[in-house]
């Protein structure tokens, strides 16, 4: 891990529960056979920092709720709260971080071995 990356990049990362997000990504990416370059670290960097978007979301979906009550002029009714889509596009992203990384389990998958039976000579 590059210590000086590290550095800049907890200047904006400040949630603890992002914080821990990195620390343990970064160690999982360490233990792969290709290691962890500059690039992986930025990536893990972009992984925490949408956790902690994510977690203010969830903050804020806990004080309004899941929906919420709308006033536009004298029409009033009750919406989803927008916290909620933008918390599922964060998740969305994260997950395309996570397989680009190869940390997901579907990602780490490798390609099936081709049976040697004889059935392509045929």
């Amino acid at each position: 891990m590059n210590d000086e990356m590290r550095k800049t990049h907890m200047e904006q990362i400040t949630d603890p529960v992002a914080i821990a997000m990195y620390d343990r990504l970064c160690e999982a990416c360490e233990k792969r056979p290709e290691g962890m370059g500059d690039q992986d670290q930025m990536l893990v960097a972009d992984i925490a920092t949408m956790e902690q978007m994510k977690q203010q979301l969830y903050e804020d979906i806990r004080k309004r709720g899941v929906v919420e009550n709308y006033h536009n002029g004298r029409q009033r009714c009750m919406r989803e709260n927008k916290s909620i889509q933008s918390s599922r596009m964060l998740m969305d992203q994260q997950r395309k971080h996570l397989a680009e990384l190869k940390l997901t389990p579907n990602s780490r998958k490798a390609a099936p071995v081709p049976l040697n039976d004889g059935f392509e000579d045929f």
